[in-house]
């Protein structure tokens, strides 16, 4: 398949469905802005939150929609995704994320990585925020650190916001006896669910013109199809968008029909 014959086909300027979305043009519905809302309460108001949802329902999204709109002046928000490693690795990679040479010893990267967290905040006035995807990897050594991570003059002092994503078993961790005092410090929880039928509509087509689509492609049976076929799962919504969308193309229609949704969805 030719993709830009496919494109002009449709009139299209870029692929609708693809991970590779400018983060301008992410997501902003209903649902996503109400959880967008409480993660920015989160980061003015200091402290950790959680963050949880099945697989391919948006929580990077989340993330990145909440680093962009953070004001670079006031705040440094920073990603990390290496959640299947040691105590000691962890600090490895987070004081390099932090720009801090790493020490062999986890006492020293745990020392030089408060003060320069104190420093960003008293010096640079700059506020840290920790955005630790994948969360549900961490071991529970870990998770226990970031409690005291966040520990500063005689925890009178929230200099860093930590925000945990993952999926639900994270959250189930938090019943354990030594994780009681992290459990107790969340502040914010957000639960991503997937998404109603409207918002699944409003996804695919939003996408589509967001990419130069002039009137609508997807029939109303075919978007019904989609979102039930999907589960309202953002993700799965794209990838079966996408297939039905080719599969239209192959055969010349101009239009998505249920058909063409059910040809996808049936392999």
């Amino acid at each position: 398949m030719n993709s830009r014959e496919y494109l002009s086909f449709y009139g299209l300027s870029s692929l609708p469905f693809t991970k590779e979305i400018p983060t301008a043009e992410l997501l902003t519905l209903p649902s996503v802005e109400r959880h967008l809302a409480a993660a920015r309460l989160l980061v003015e108001t200091r402290g950790i939150g959680v963050i949880t949802g099945k697989a391919g329902t948006g929580k990077s999204c989340l993330l990145r929609l909440l680093a962009e709109s953070l004001p670079p002046g006031l705040y440094k928000p920073l990603y990390l995704c290496h959640s299947s490693v040691g105590l000691v690795e962890f600090y490895t990679h987070l004081v390099s994320l932090f720009g801090i040479e790493p020490s062999y010893r986890r006492a020293t990267m745990f020392r030089d990585l408060q003060h320069h967290i104190l420093s960003m905040n008293a010096s640079s006035h700059v506020h840290p925020v920790l955005l630790v995807d994948e969360s549900q990897l961490l071991n529970n050594e870990i998770l226990a650190e970031i409690r005291l991570l966040t520990n500063y003059q005689f925890d009178s002092m929230n200099a860093l916001t930590v925000v945990l994503c993952g999926d639900e078993t994270l959250t189930r961790k938090f019943g354990l006896s030594m994780l009681e005092s992290l459990a107790n410090s969340i502040t914010v929880m957000i639960s991503l669910e997937a998404l109603a039928k409207e918002e699944s509509f409003a996804y695919i087509e939003t996408r589509l013109a967001a990419c130069g689509l002039k009137h609508p492609v997807f029939t109303k049976n075919a978007l019904e199809l989609v979102h039930q076929a999907s589960g309202g799962i953002l993700r799965t919504i794209g990838t079966i968008a996408n297939a039905a969308l080719v599969k239209a193309y192959l055969i010349k229609s101009p239009q998505v029909e249920a058909e063409h949704v059910q040809a996808v969805i049936g392999r």
